[in-house]
């Protein structure tokens, strides 16, 4: 199999976009969930919808949440919202968003990839995932018989590749919108031109950004799968190039199980760290952490590491072993009741905003490098949770993988 395949792809038809798509489904609370869902039918959100989105009474009903999210997904072939390509195609898709008073931008390969890995073909990981979570995605995957959030990959890029990709851009898109959030274009590829595409990838090690429960679903869905369903042997990804990859932090918010003075709090924290006084609470630099706390601005200067793997010597791991631990108790970051994450897009405001709510205690984190990434990955060693968060993000809804569409179309 292809390290990158075309699909017969389904992209929104340009007046529906902002009706129909939205953001990644963990960027709403709950409760917008809630609100978009019950006011808009249409919206992606009532297919994307996980149990936590359901009634208290009517969370252990799976199969019913599932039935739903079908239910919605037909919804919308119906309304025909969707521009269906029967050909097998690739497709480029560019992302401008605004980031730090100026435009980014970021253009990928959407395609197929495959799910188990191969001598050929090899798609490195570097989060660990939560089973209970990749296995509502895995049967999500199944019953709706659907995928629209591309798994996000990166790779070293080179000057080829992008000459390869530049020139798809000078054909008309299919796809051409923009809001006060982002601009979206889409071009279709097929033919020699999409196989070009595919083969100048097929020497590129492939790097997860984003997206390890949905790969983990989807190696779980094909595991499981009791026939032989072609469809299931890859999954819809978009490649970026990593000199175009923007890597923003998780900042972190942590409650005291003791409920110590925050004099008492920073005496802790200086006993295993250097701090100081500060008028800004951004890190300036990798090694610093902005301490917020009781509403004044401190920085950290991390410890070394006692360990010597890679992702150990990261900020996050750091913080993790000197001070989150040992000052504070949280043992297991990703499920610690008393942590709270702050995505880099959100803004320091709101850890400050949030702490001087709370009385908890904000640690503002430095981005990490892509090529931290993609070293721990290349290494084989896990990141903790929320170590990076990376963007833009694929709005969901835009593509649409239809499983047995491709099959009866094959």
């Amino acid at each position: 199999m292809p390290r990158l395949k075309g699909f017969p792809g389904l992209v929104i038809k340009p007046e529906w976009v902002e009706k129909v798509t939205t953001g990644p489904y963990d960027s709403y609370t709950p409760e917008q969930r809630q609100v978009i869902t019950s006011e808009n039918q249409l919206s992606f959100l009532n297919i994307t919808r996980s149990l936590e989105d359901l009634p208290v009474e009517q969370r252990n009903d799976v199969e019913g949440l599932l039935n739903e999210c079908k239910e919605a997904m037909d919804h919308l072939y119906k309304a025909d919202v969707y521009q269906s390509f029967d050909e097998p195609s690739l497709f480029i898709y560019r992302i401008d968003i605004p980031h730090n008073g100026r435009s980014h931008s970021q253009t990928g390969i959407v395609g197929l990839v495959p799910v188990e890995d191969t001598e050929s073909v090899q798609i490195l990981k570097h989060e660990e995932v939560r089973p209970e979570r990749s296995d509502l995605m895995s049967r999500h995957l199944v019953a709706v018989g659907a995928s629209s959030s591309p798994i996000s990959l990166t790779y070293k890029n080179d000057e080829q590749l992008d000459k390869a990709i530049s020139k798809c851009t000078l054909n008309e898109p299919v796809l051409m919108t923009e809001d006060s959030e982002m601009k979206q274009t889409i071009w279709k590829v097929v033919g020699e031109t999409a196989k070009e595409l595919s083969e100048l990838v097929s020497n590129k090690t492939l790097y997860i950004t984003d997206g390890h429960h949905r790969m983990a679903a989807a190696e779980e869905a094909l595991k499981k799968s009791n026939e032989n369903y072609e469809p299931l042997e890859s999954t819809l990804a978009v490649l970026f190039p990593d000199d175009e990859m923007l890597v923003l932090p998780f900042h972190r918010r942590v409650g005291d199980p003791e409920g110590r003075s925050s004099q008492d709090l920073l005496k802790a924290i200086s006993s295993v760290c250097e701090v100081e006084m500060s008028e800004k609470t951004a890190p300036k630099r990798i090694g610093e952490v902005g301490l917020y706390l009781d509403g004044q601005s401190h920085r950290i200067i991390l410890p070394k590491s006692n360990s010597n793997n890679l992702v150990d010597q990261l900020d996050v791991a750091r913080l993790q072993e000197h001070i989150l631990s040992q000052i504070f108790g949280v043992a297991n970051p990703g499920t610690h009741e008393l942590i709270d994450y702050v995505p880099g897009p959100l803004g320091i405001n709101v850890v400050k905003e949030r702490c001087d709510k709370d009385s908890w205690v904000g640690f503002v984190m430095h981005p990490l490098r892509i090529k931290d990434l993609m070293d721990v990955a290349e290494a084989g060693e896990l990141m903790p949770p929320k170590s990076s968060y990376l963007m833009p993000k694929p709005r969901s809804g835009v593509f649409v993988r239809d499983l047995n569409r491709e099959k009866n179309i094959q």
